[in-house]
C-alpha cells in the first residue's frame, strides 16, 4: 500500500515537471518564432525605405520629405518591439524616429547633414536586423 501511494506521489511528480518542461519549451518556441517573424518584417519595410537612400543620394532633398510613405510595419508592431535586442531597439526607433521628422519638413536644403543620417540609420538598423 505504501509502495502504490509512493508511486502514484513519484508519478505526479514526474508528469508536472514534464508538463511544465514542455510548456515552457513551446513557450520559449513561440516567442523565438514571433521575434524571427517581427524582425523579417521590420527587414522587410527597412528595404523598402531604400528609395529614400536614392532620392538623397540624387540630392533630392525637397522631394525626401514630401515623398516619404509612412511607416506600416512600425506602427502596428510596436507593442512587440521588447522581443528584439536592445541595439535592435535602439536602431529601430532611431530610424523611424528620424523617418517621422522627415515629414513635412521645411528648408531641407539647410538640413542636408540631419537628412543623410537618416539614410545611414535605416542601413544600421537593417544590418542589425540581417545578421540575427
Amino acid at each position: 500500500m505504501v509502495e502504490t501511494a509512493v508511486g502514484f506521489v513519484l508519478g505526479a511528480i514526474i508528469g508536472a515537471i514534464a508538463t511544465a518542461a514542455g510548456s515552457s519549451l513551446l513557450y520559449w518556441k513561440r516567442e523565438r518564432d514571433a521575434t524571427r517573424r517581427l524582425r523579417r518584417a521590420f527587414a522587410e519595410e527597412l528595404r523598402a525605405y531604400e528609395y529614400v537612400d536614392e532620392l538623397v543620394d540624387d540630392g533630392g532633398y525637397e522631394q525626401v520629405t514630401e515623398r516619404v510613405e509612412p511607416p506600416v510595419i512600425y506602427e502596428s508592431a510596436a507593442d512587440d518591439l521588447g522581443l528584439l535586442s536592445e541595439d535592435e531597439i535602439g536602431d529601430v526607433v532611431a530610424f523611424y524616429s528620424s523617418l517621422y521628422w522627415l515629414e513635412g519638413l521645411e528648408d531641407s536644403e539647410d538640413k542636408k547633414d540631419r537628412i543623410e543620417s537618416v539614410v545611414e540609420k535605416r542601413r544600421t538598423a537593417l544590418a542589425h536586423l540581417e545578421n540575427r
